[in-house]
C-alpha cells in the first residue's frame, strides 16, 4: 500500500506523520529511522533489528527505477490550505 500526503516541517524541524501511517507501520515513540536520500526525494525506513526483507528491497529498487515521467503522478505546486 502506498500513500501520498502533504506534510509540513515545523520551525523546530519536527515532521508529524499521519496517524494511519503510524498505525500501519507500528511506529512507536522514540523509534529511529534510516533516512535514505535519493536523487528524487527522501525515504524514511523504520529501523529494526531485522535485516531488510525482500519485499522492502524490491520496493526500494522499484522507486529507484522510476524515471522522471513517473513523478508526474505526484502533484506539483502549492498544497491546498
Amino acid at each position: 500500500m502506498s500513500s501520498t500526503e502533504v506534510l509540513t516541517v515545523k520551525e523546530s524541524g519536527d515532521l508529524t506523520l499521519p496517524a494511519d501511517i503510524i498505525e500501519r507501520y507500528q511506529i512507536e515513540k522514540e523509534m529511529q529511522f534510516r533516512v535514505i536520500e535519493t536523487q528524487k526525494g527522501v525515504l524514511l525506513i523504520p529501523l529494526t533489528h531485522e535485516p531488510m526483507n525482500g519485499e522492502l528491497k524490491a520496493e526500494l529498487e522499484e522507486w529507484q527505477g522510476i524515471g522522471v515521467e513517473g513523478w508526474d503522478m505526484f502533484e506539483y505546486g502549492e498544497p491546498a490550505q
